[in-house]
């Protein structure tokens, strides 16, 4: 009799953590409804028109017949708070014979490659009818090895952006976009692979939309002397990847990247999302300012490889003092691998005397909440809000 009391105590003093973390992700986490509807609405008419305008105005961007795919933390449903920051890929596709591209990592670091561009490539901006749609601009973009430049893929998006918005009428140093007779001010910038548009609603509120021009690729194509392991691209059975100009070791080296087989890795299983979230808040809070938001999801993509099954029956609670505990041993470590690319690790350019700090932070928590929190299980909020007086 007396074990049946334990473990319905245990069980009660469980269930109240339990409590606390959804409705932290409730309260805190989750997005409002209205504000999720109005900003996306935002989002599509503000895209559709600037996309007609900068296949008007750069005749090249037209020619490579540009597709958006809605990507990143927002359509993953893994971005906290508020729906203000968006990713999108912008698919360009040359009009070359693809096979005869060739993806050479034999000199790039980790994860990414070069890309050598066939004959046929360096032929577009010769050709008469195919160099008056605009492609006279691809002339310089190739090395003497024909490999693509980063720096000049990346500065002919940003004129073509630049200039697609320069073309507005300017008022009080933004430029004015007219939409279903609502005006929005923009301005843009560079931000690692991503052209940045910022829209300024009404209320002062804003909206960063990152457009991140990519080139896609299909399995059985991939780099040559990759460090990546492409047998787990192969083992989701999505056989589409991506290459993307973030800067690298030198101006040849592009990024590869597999958002479509982690957004499958990753697919709602009870809990997970809700405990990516709460570890990213937690980060937030905490004021580990340089622990991204990839390495977080990288820990995850890890776990789920290991066990998909162990997502499926646990309490958000349990799941996220589990994963608590992951991101701890991979910081006394000061190591978390590149999914990817194994041999890659994440933290390499975040000083060792951090991750101890952050380390020795998150431990000191983990033993409060563990001691403690079953019986105080408000414990949590003094860890998890800035201030538990807003929670």
């Amino acid at each position: 009799m007396s074990n049946i009391k334990t473990r319905n105590h245990k069980h009660l003093r469980n269930k109240s953590m339990e409590c606390v973390f959804h409705t932290l992700n409730r309260r805190c986490i989750r997005m409002k409804k209205n504000e999720k509807k109005e900003n996306t609405n935002i989002l599509f008419s503000t895209l559709e028109q600037l996309l007609k305008m900068m296949r008007s105005t750069d005749k090249l961007f037209d020619s490579l017949r540009p597709r958006l795919d809605f990507l990143g933390s927002y359509f993953d449903r893994l971005r906290l708070s508020k729906p203000t920051e968006y990713d999108i890929n912008v698919v360009l596709t040359f009009p070359i014979n693809y096979g005869k591209i060739k993806l050479d990592a034999s000199n790039c670091q980790n994860d990414y490659t070069a890309i050598v561009m066939p004959s046929e490539f360096r032929r577009l901006s010769l050709t008469p009818t195919l160099s008056s749609q605009g492609f006279t601009k691809t002339h310089l973009w190739c090395d003497k090895n024909y490999r693509l430049s980063v720096t000049k893929f990346r500065s002919w998006m940003q004129s073509t952006v630049d200039n697609t918005l320069n073309s507005l009428p300017l008022k009080d140093g933004y430029r004015i976009l007219e939409i279903k007779n609502k005006s929005f001010r923009l301005y843009s910038k560079t931000s690692g692979p991503a052209n940045t548009i910022t829209i300024l609603k009404c209320d002062g509120s804003v909206i960063d939309v990152d457009l991140v021009p990519t080139f896609l690729f299909h399995l059985p194509t991939k780099p040559i002397n990759s460090k990546v392991d492409f047998s787990k691209v192969e083992s989701t059975n999505n056989r589409s990847y991506f290459v993307v100009p973030k800067p690298g070791n030198d101006d040849f080296s592009w990024r590869v990247s597999f958002p479509l087989q982690e957004r499958q890795l990753l697919r709602d299983m009870n809990n997970l999302k809700g405990t990516i979230r709460l570890l990213k808040y937690f980060r937030d809070v905490q004021g580990f300012t340089k622990l991204s938001s990839y390495f977080i999801k990288t820990l995850f993509l890890w776990e789920c490889e290991a066990n998909e099954k162990f997502w499926k029956n646990k309490s958000l609670s349990y799941l996220v003092l589990f994963m608590l505990k992951k991101l701890a041993n991979c910081l006394e470590e000061n190591r978390i691998r590149n999914y990817w690319c194994s041999s890659h690790n994440l933290l390499e350019k975040i000083k060792p005397s951090t991750c101890q700090n952050w380390y020795h932070r998150t431990s000191l928590i983990l033993r409060e909440i563990e001691s403690i929190g079953a019986r105080n299980p408000n414990i949590i909020l003094k860890y998890f809000t800035v201030d538990d007086n807003n929670y």
